[in-house]
Order: structure tokens, then sequence, then C-alpha cells
């Protein structure tokens, strides 16, 4: 758990895992999403279940990593908001990448990915001021 917890501040001697870990959480998070969206249409859990995944659990998660880690190595906190930007990317191409293979389905929802960017940034780039 610890070691989970150290790679969320994104060190510098870890980077690489830390961005795989980043990246398979992100993926994991949006094939969750989409693959619930059109299974299970009246279902009221599956619905806050993909809203909760898609606008609060995954930005606020990149949130804390992005002060974590500005918080730990000032001196990266450029560095450290671009890597989350690269990840806002990742999600996007994953949720389109499911129209590769499902054509019902709606792709990367940019709704949920613009107001999660403001989830997770407005915190980041209150930490770069600080830091």
């Amino acid at each position: 758990m610890l070691v989970l917890l150290d790679l969320l501040r994104l060190p510098p001697e870890h980077l690489g895992a830390s961005i795989l870990l980043l990246a398979g959480i992100v993926i994991s998070c949006e094939y969750l999403r989409v693959s619930l969206t059109p299974v299970l249409t009246r279902s009221v859990i599956a619905h806050v279940l993909v809203n909760l995944l898609s606008a609060v659990v995954l930005p606020a998660l990149l949130a804390v990593v992005l002060v974590l880690s500005i918080a730990a190595h000032p001196d990266r906190a450029l560095i450290n908001l671009a890597i989350a930007g690269g990840l806002y990317v990742l999600w996007y191409l994953a949720g389109q990448s499911t129209l590769l293979v499902r054509s019902d389905t709606q792709g990367a929802d940019l709704g949920f990915i613009c107001i999660g960017s403001v989830i997770t940034f407005v915190p980041g780039v209150i930490a770069f001021a600080v830091a």
C-alpha cells in the first residue's frame, strides 16, 4: 500500500511506473464506464456509477496526484502538470477506441472530460502557484 502511495507522488526515480499505474487506472475507469453504459441502460446504480467514475473519482484522483506530486517535488511541477494533461489525452483516446469495437457506444464523453479537467487542474495550478 505504501508503494502505491509513493508512486502517486510521481517520484523521478520511478516515474515510468507511476505513469503506467495512472494510465492503467484511467483506461480501466473509461472502459468500465463505456461497458456499463449500453448494457445497463435502465439501471440507476449503473448510471450513478458511470457518473461517479467519469466526473468524480478519476478527476479527483488525478487532482490528489497533482497536489501530492507538486508538494513532494516542487521543481517538477510543470512536468507533473504535463503528465496530467497527457493522461487526459489518454482518457479521450481510450473512450474513442471503444468505437472500434462497438459502434453503439458514445466513445469519449467530452463533457465529462471537461468537467474532470476543471476538478483536476484547478487544485494542481493552485499547488503550483503556492510551491
